[in-house]
């Protein structure tokens, strides 16, 4: 890819914990020929790892679990899609952060999910249930009703997922009724990071299952789970992970060799 005569910067990752992200290699993969930079910042905390980032010299910082929503109170020009999620999975300081102090949050979450259902479903409509109200169960409930579905958010807590269920459209349904929400539904979109025991027993034949964690999957094929069509959660990665990397650089990223790098 051309760089052009963009200026080298830094980026990097916070999260908890993020020594098994795949991020740094599939960042080197899209950049391949470029002096640009990503790294895991390491953090006890949420508020030491934004410190890192908006005290050093980086450009931009990916945001995983669980911090995803504790970052919003360091934004100060957050973009529709982390504003109406109440989440982010991207910040970017100004050019000028040291005189004005500005800070951009973005959501590309809502691409990983849009996109990889479109590229696997075309755009069928009908019932989705989406598990788990965190920052990428909320971005793939918006992604799925702005997209025309009709969604149900399924979370253990009421309070989390219920305001935030009625403001896009969507039904709430507590986690000990996942298997009914779970039959009702053609898809599924599974968010969580470990297996909820209410979801262990669902009947997930004849769906299509779409799981988010790529690094250790609770729903896969490998665990004897039986569905129609199994996505992985490296697909989400990169759906994300593409206009994440435009948002940083301002260059396309080198998508076949991003694929190569994560397998699909």
């Amino acid at each position: 890819m051309e760089n052009g005569n963009a200026p080298v910067a830094r980026f990097g990752l916070i999260g908890k914990p993020i020594a098994h992200s795949k991020s740094p290699a599939l960042f080197k993969a899209a950049y391949g020929d470029s002096e640009w930079s990503y790294e895991l910042l390491e953090a006890e905390n949420c508020e030491s790892a934004v410190e890192r980032f908006l005290k050093g010299p980086y450009k931009g910082i990916n945001v995983t679990a669980p911090y995803k929503e504790q970052v919003m109170r360091f934004v100060t020009a957050p973009d529709a899609a982390s504003s109406r999620l109440g989440n982010a999975n991207l910040l970017l300081k100004d050019a000028d952060y040291r005189r004005n102090g500005v800070v951009y949050s973005y959501n590309t979450d809502y691409y990983g999910v849009k996109n990889t259902v479109a590229d696997f479903c075309g755009e069928r409509g009908g019932r989705v249930t989406v598990i788990g109200a965190g920052g990428a169960g909320k971005a793939a409930a918006l992604a799925m009703a702005e997209s025309g579905y009709e969604v149900c958010l399924v979370n253990r807590s009421r309070e989390k997922a219920a305001i935030f269920a009625q403001t896009i459209g969507a039904e709430y349904v507590p986690l000990q009724e996942a298997a009914r929400a779970i039959e009702k539904s053609w898809l599924v979109i599974y968010s969580l990071s470990m297996l909820a025991d209410e979801v262990r027993e669902a009947d997930f034949s004849g769906k299509v299952l779409f799981e988010a964690n790529y690094a250790s999957p609770n729903l896969s094929p490998e665990r004897n789970v039986k569905s129609r069509l199994y996505i992985r959660g490296e697909y989400w990665l990169y759906n994300q992970a593409v206009p994440a990397f435009e948002l940083f650089t301002g260059c396309k990223p080198d998508c076949e060799a991003m694929k190569k790098m994560i397998g699909i």
